[in-house]
């Protein structure tokens, strides 16, 4: 029994998972106008504002990159559009090359695929791989790392 508990302990504490935490209150109290468009999703959606950033730097180097390889990936976010009417029937009309607006929906992306997964990780993971192709194959870890490293 012992040992249950210690495995179980020990995968709470060495996971990556980060239970929401709402936005500070020094960021609540900013003026919008004054908001970058990362903070401006997190308040939004409660996504890190880091993962955002990290999603912008490693899908378009933070909009100096917006040619996708594949075409159905669109704007700084690297939104697959495929995609856009099941997310907009969800969260709202948006339109990918308007940075804010995909800076929320990514926020909204990663926030659902983190209550899907339980972790966040994974949740960074199935923004590039989906929920089921993280499930089938696994995380692909360079981009885990990729989108952490890549805020300021």
């Amino acid at each position: 029994m012992k040992r249950l508990l210690f495995a179980a302990l020990s995968i709470l504490l060495l996971s990556s998972a980060l239970p929401y935490q709402p936005p500070s209150k020094a960021t609540q109290a900013r003026p919008r106008e004054a908001m970058s468009i990362y903070e401006l999703s997190e308040l939004v959606t409660g996504a890190p504002c880091e993962i955002i950033e990290g999603l912008a730097f490693a899908e378009s180097s933070k909009g100096c990159n917006i040619a996708h390889p594949d075409p159905h990936d669109v704007g700084m976010f690297g939104l697959h559009e495929t995609y856009h009417d099941e997310r907009a029937a969800r969260w709202g009309e948006y339109h990918a090359h308007r940075a804010a607006e995909s800076a929320i929906i990514a926020g909204r992306i990663i926030m659902h695929n983190y209550r899907i997964l339980g972790d966040m990780d994974l949740a960074i993971a199935a923004y590039k791989q989906g929920v089921e192709g993280v499930r089938r194959n696994g995380p692909e870890r360079w981009y885990i790392e990729r989108v952490k490293n890549g805020h300021s």
